[in-house]
């Protein structure tokens, strides 16, 4: 009976690492941060922005990734600080809140696109005089649920 059990948990935990196989991408190069995404997550960015714009998407799920000086964060609507970028959010009716996240501190927060009303999952880090914003737009819960297991893989290398 154990020999099954220990099995059927192998077999749980090979289903599990094939379901979310992974790639790992460097977001927004020169940076040094890595995140583990799912293999069928594509790059359809077709050149980095002055602000290191890049998306990545699946039929269910999209991600954003950007990077703006903090003395620019005012200008896309966020702050220089954390703290204060919670504050900016929340006054948007946003709910906001610093968590930490894979060790770093960041602003997690949860969004609706302004243009079709899409429902988004956003995270905020500080690097040096950097704000990295990555940014979650999703079709289904299970969607959004991957999101935190993705920015649980963020690392720096």
């Amino acid at each position: 009976m154990k020999k099954i059990i220990g099995l059927v948990i192998c077999l749980m935990m090979l289903v599990s690492g094939i379901a979310m196989a992974d790639q790992t991408i460097e977001l927004l190069p020169g940076l040094g941060y890595v995140v583990d995404l799912p293999d069928d997550m594509e790059y359809v960015s077709p050149e980095a922005s002055e602000n290191g714009v890049e998306t990545y998407f699946t039929n269910d799920l999209e991600m954003d990734c950007i990077c703006y000086p903090k003395s620019e964060a005012e200008n896309l609507g966020m702050a220089e600080t954390l703290k204060e970028t919670v504050k900016v959010l929340t006054e948007k009716e946003w709910e906001a809140e610093l968590r930490k996240v894979s060790g770093i501190t960041m602003v997690c927060f949860r969004m609706k696109d302004e243009s079709d009303g899409a429902p988004g999952i956003g995270y905020i880090f500080e690097d040096g005089d950097l704000m990295i914003e990555i940014d979650f737009w999703y079709a289904t819960q299970e969607a959004a649920d991957r999101t935190l297991e993705i920015m649980s893989s963020l690392r720096q290398e």
